[in-house]
């Protein structure tokens, strides 16, 4: 039942209550109640019928006018996270992008040796700044996390990942979404997918396993690769905003974030405090 309905329900009820019970007293009912009795019934009867019709339309409409400011409220999230989203990619982006071009074009001029690492650096850390951009600019237009299975974000980001590199991901993933919240899964999703993006940059695996529980007994998250690793003292320092980023979305949750390197295996192990 629409809105529009519910109003014109609510203001019709009472007039046909009152039109057909004046139309029955007068009609069949006259000759055995008096003509005060009727007068007292008929508020009597509207009451009645109020309370046990137009309470529930009136419920119903509180949950309908609800919903819209809800939906306004989301609205009006969606647009000012679209409005960032293209200052951000109006500005910073494109800025970093015609950086790293021109950092790119300064290694054709005559640089000394020792400088040369450097410049390779820098050039790195401007297009994983500027991947990490994007993918801030990607999320904000994303429309706000609800309560979705979180299962489908998990296996596009490991669809995305597989075939961008051909390499299979062995997965375990056993879930019952009842024991995450709806942040924690958000959260969760997108640490799969920020794991994934790391690996396809930098570890130069072949191997990639992902074993998520969520169940009453247990709730963890790993994600190994058989990739070239990297020193765990320097892990989380300023060239690493992948693992940054993680380490502060388990810090939204309340989550801990471990990174470790096992037996030729880099290890990312994510499991509430």
């Amino acid at each position: 039942m629409t809105y529009k309905q519910l109003k014109w329900f609510i203001l019709l009820i009472p007039t046909i209550t009152v039109g057909l019970w004046e139309y029955v007293r007068h009609e069949y009912l006259l000759p055995y109640i008096s003509m005060d009795v009727g007068n007292w019934l008929t508020p009597v009867i509207v009451l009645f019928v109020t309370f046990t019709l137009l309470t529930r339309f009136f419920t119903k409409l509180e949950l309908m006018q609800e919903q819209l400011k809800v939906e306004r409220a989301e609205k009006a999230v969606l647009e000012e996270r679209e409005r960032i989203a293209h200052d951000l990619h109006d500005g910073m982006a494109q800025s970093l992008f015609l950086l790293s071009i021109k950092v790119k074009q300064l290694e054709k001029l005559q640089i000394a040796e020792k400088d040369q690492p450097k410049l390779e650096a820098l050039h790195k850390n401007i297009v994983d700044i500027h991947h990490y951009v994007r993918t801030g600019i990607e999320n904000l237009r994303q429309p706000p996390h609800k309560d979705l299975p979180a299962l489908d974000s998990f296996h596009t980001h490991i669809r995305k990942f597989e075939n961008e590199t051909d390499i299979h991901v062995t997965k375990s993933i056993t879930m019952d979404e009842k024991h995450l919240t709806a942040e924690e899964k958000f959260e969760l999703a997108a640490c799969v997918g920020e794991a994934l993006v790391n690996i396809r940059k930098h570890a130069q695996a072949t191997k990639v396993i992902i074993h998520m529980e969520g169940t009453e007994r247990e709730r963890y998250l790993v994600v190994k690769d058989n990739g070239v690793g990297f020193d765990q003292e320097d892990a989380f320092e300023e060239d690493h905003y992948g693992l940054k980023m993680m380490a502060e979305r388990c810090k939204r949750i309340n989550w801990l974030f471990n990174v470790k390197r096992e037996n030729n295996w880099t290890i990312l192990k994510f499991s509430p405090k």
